[in-house]
């Protein structure tokens, strides 16, 4: 019984596994904007992430968007991804913790409010 109801419970989390990480994404960006806002991360971090950003908004591009439209955003979204995904791991362990949990409850706020009206 209870292998069947893990069995079940793989399904569910497989089967929406794209759905919970696009409900993720706004936190994971709201977390990289609080750890850019942090004094205890180190400087060199943060000027990663500000060059991200301002890679993402330049016009020029590694793929010209006019050569091939598809792939010339690819490579934004790229850069942009791993610059977000160094600053998260190198950043001071407590530091990334703390700042979680403060997202997760504020998650958790919002949830009752939206539904304990």
């Amino acid at each position: 019984m209870v292998s069947n109801q893990k069995d079940d419970y793989s399904k569910f989390k497989n089967k929406y596994f794209w759905l919970r990480l696009l409900m993720h994404i706004p936190n994971f960006f709201k977390l990289a904007y609080r750890l850019v806002r942090d004094k205890r991360v180190p400087i060199y971090l943060k000027i990663i992430c500000y060059a991200a950003v301002f890679y993402v908004l330049s016009p020029y591009d590694l793929i010209p968007i006019a050569f091939i439209p598809f792939l010339g955003w690819i490579d934004d979204i790229i850069i942009f991804y791993i610059c977000l995904k160094l600053l998260v791991r190198y950043s001071p362990p407590e530091v990334v913790k703390k700042h979680v949990q403060a997202i997760d409850m504020e998650m958790k706020q919002r949830f009752r409010q939206f539904y304990y009206k």
